[in-house]
């Protein structure tokens, strides 16, 4: 089994997570949740093959290659009534059981990268005022964050904290990250003081910076705890005219900032505009994500996992400024 397929397999035991959790919308009328947690397995299918093995979809008599690949980047998940019967589904698991029955799943996934914004544990204003988290108290968030985050990350998993981590002192900083799994990366936010802080173990950290830009299968990340409007390589895309570079950034939580980082975000991507290599204007690329903990349930998230989570989350607010 390559890397590739390795990941596949993560996000996938993530999604079945989200669904046996309840932290997805619920179902389309004409397929019950109950019905959705059964064909799981066959969504499994879909989604390597839609990922991995493109060509195998032709072998499908009841869903057509390009009806597959419109379903999966259309997020369907929570809306599977309107696209399949449970006819299709169950004819789908059927037809691919043969590609995968020689795949041998490892007992080990290879590391990820992950990523997430805005934890500020030891934060007790944040459970009542501002983010609203709905906790008694810092204890409570504390116990509860540590927890979602250990469910998700693996000792070998490379996690980037977008800034704002702590905003407690360095003993008490010590004692999370001491707790949490992984090996983590910090981007300085307003808030992580801590680092001042003479008792702060800095070697808890991997890395710590205030921007940094890597590479995550074949594609540029841009790393900032503030979003940055105009980042590096913004225009690049592939030979399918793709683009290729994400921005994912923290410190707006989920306030009016936010919103007014979403209207911006629609209204780049509503802009035409020609370029050097591409005299036909086309829309300007912004793929600018915010990876507020609250959005992923305090879980650090793939950047495919949280480009499905963008696209959810804001795609229902511009529905809802549609109806205002």
């Amino acid at each position: 089994m390559t890397d590739k397929q390795g990941y596949i397999f993560a996000d996938l035991t993530a999604a079945i997570n989200m669904l046996r959790d309840e932290k997805i919308n619920a179902p389309g009328e004409n397929i019950s949740r109950a019905d959705i947690k059964r064909i799981m397995p066959a969504f499994d299918i879909l989604r390597l093959v839609v990922m991995d093995n493109s060509a195998a979809i032709e072998r499908v008599a009841h869903v057509g290659a390009d009806r597959v690949r419109a379903a999966y980047q259309e997020h369907v998940l929570t809306h599977v009534g309107s696209i399949y019967s449970l006819d299709d589904i169950y004819a789908l698991q059927a037809a691919f059981k043969n590609i995968l029955k020689n795949e041998k799943i490892p007992g080990k996934l290879p590391a990820r990268l992950l990523y997430i914004a805005d934890t500020h544990f030891y934060h007790n204003r944040l459970c009542q005022e501002m983010d609203q988290r709905g906790f008694k108290n810092f204890e409570e968030m504390n116990a509860y964050m540590i927890e979602k985050w250990n469910e998700k990350v693996t000792s070998k998993d490379e996690v980037y904290i977008l800034g704002d981590f702590s905003i407690a002192k360095g003993d008490a900083t010590n004692a999370v990250l001491k707790q949490l799994k992984g090996k983590k990366h910090l981007i300085i936010g307003n808030h992580d003081r801590y680092l001042e802080d003479k008792r702060f173990d800095a070697s808890l950290y991997r890395s710590v910076q205030p921007y940094k830009e890597i590479r995550d299968r074949g594609r540029s990340v841009i790393l900032s705890h503030y979003p940055v409007i105009c980042y590096n390589g913004q225009y690049r895309r592939d030979k399918d005219g793709n683009p290729t570079t994400y921005m994912l950034y923290g410190h707006t939580h989920n306030t009016q900032d936010e919103e007014r980082m979403s209207r911006f975000i629609r209204l780049t991507r509503e802009t035409l505009a020609a370029s050097r290599h591409r005299p036909d204007p086309e829309s300007i690329p912004c793929n600018m994500i915010n990876c507020f903990c609250m959005f992923s349930g305090y879980q650090p998230m793939t950047l495919d996992e949280w480009i499905r989570i963008d696209i959810a989350r804001r795609n229902k607010m511009y529905e809802e400024e549609s109806k205002q």
